[in-house]
């Protein structure tokens, strides 16, 4: 089959949506299927193709991701596009360049899978009512334009559910399992001068236990619980520190809560580091770290877990956590500040050889052939599809 992928974002865009969609195009290229991707991208000038990726030019956007498309109607690019002449196409962002995925589609005549990968009522704070109002209309309309449109919605988790009743619409989504590349995501395979090189380009502390996070820093993350449980309950004493790894639109107002809740010692901004390099990031880690409540399941924990990093992750309200995370086998499930803080000073508590054990312990709860399992699951998704005439 061929493929068309369309996504506001991509590597080298660290957030979760990025690592999907790699996994799932190197699976359905092992598995002998055509991969063509189609993304924004603020570092080129003008639309260009690699490796099966086109990039077009993104200009400053106040949504999710901090930018969007520029031009979604280049003909030159459709034309290009529309010369793949794809089975199927699947978007995976509900931005701008969604739509010039719809308008291929409708070209082609191919059938449309929508991704859920995240979605929040309310989720643009502004001074003004009216603004916010608006922000949060708009980005509604376009998840709702693609609930409408598409033949097949689907998952990597059943909170997505809740965000198709909010939206008012009652579209039934399938679940497909997220995977990792647990070839690429192997702290075994990483040299231990990487992750000295690490350490010292970030300014970590070499013998202090490290907490990391991984994706994009935006509202739904709710990093400000973690950073406040951090700063009540963790002291310099305890010798941990937080890394915090990832861009967004709330990266300037994390740094300015540090600053306020005098952490900025402890506290790490990596800023973006390139997927590839992700895997000397966690095996230079202790655990990872996540704090929402009320998103989808994050791909970067996974990934986590497959370099052997136990999870510490809040409950939420649908007990979600759980379907994922094996409580006390490779992860922990807290729910207050206190638990937060408590799970983390037991972790930094055990020797190195306690930590290995762990580490062997969670990388065995990752499936090996993951990414290709995820690739067959969608291939049957797409060969259900309705043929469009």
């Amino acid at each position: 089959m061929r493929i068309l992928i369309f996504t506001e974002v991509f590597s080298p865009y660290v957030c979760g949506i990025s690592s999907y969609i790699e996994v799932l195009k190197k699976g359905l290229e092992a598995l002998s299927h055509k991969v063509l991707i189609v993304t924004s991208d603020p570092n080129v000038s003008e639309d260009c193709y690699k490796d099966g990726v086109i990039r077009c030019p993104a200009k400053p956007a106040r949504n999710k991701y901090g930018y969007e498309c520029k031009k979604i109607s280049n003909p030159k690019v459709l034309n290009f596009i529309c010369r793949f002449r794809p089975d199927v196409v699947h978007i995976h962002t509900d931005t701008k360049i969604a739509y010039m995925g719809l308008e291929v589609a409708d070209r082609v005549q191919a059938p449309v899978v929508f991704t859920i990968h995240d979605y929040f009522l309310d989720r643009h704070a502004s001074d003004n009512p009216l603004l916010w109002r608006m922000r949060t209309y708009f980005e509604k309309k376009h998840f709702c334009d693609l609930l409408d449109t598409a033949d097949t919605v689907t998952s990597s988790c059943s909170r997505a559910d809740l965000f198709v009743k909010r939206a008012g619409r009652k579209v039934p989504v399938q679940l497909v399992q997220t995977a990792v590349d647990t070839e690429h995501f192997d702290d075994r395979r990483v040299a231990s001068s990487a992750v000295e090189k690490l350490r010292f380009r970030l300014g970590l502390s070499p013998t202090a236990v490290t907490a990391v996070f991984a994706g994009s820093l935006s509202v739904e993350k709710n990093l400000e619980f973690a950073l406040a449980a951090f700063a009540r309950y963790i002291k310099p004493s305890d010798n941990i520190q937080l890394l915090i790894v990832g861009d967004g639109t709330e990266t300037d107002y994390l740094k300015n809560l540090c600053r306020k809740l005098n952490i900025t010692d402890r506290v790490w901004f990596a800023g973006t580091v390139p997927h590839e390099h992700m895997p000397v990031v966690y095996a230079a880690s202790d655990v990872y770290v996540c704090s929402y409540d009320d998103g989808l399941m994050s791909v970067s924990f996974v990934e986590a877990m497959a370099c052997g990093l136990p999870v510490l992750i809040k409950e939420d309200r649908e007990r979600i956590a759980y379907k994922i995370v094996q409580n006390g086998v490779n992860g922990l499930v807290y729910q207050t500040p206190e638990e937060f803080a408590e799970y983390l000073k037991k972790i930094a508590s055990l020797d190195t050889a306690q930590k290995q054990r762990i580490r062997d312990i969670v990388r065995r709860t990752v499936p090996n052939d993951a990414y290709t399992s995820m690739a067959r699951d969608y291939l049957e998704i797409y060969r259900q599809l309705p043929k469009k005439d």
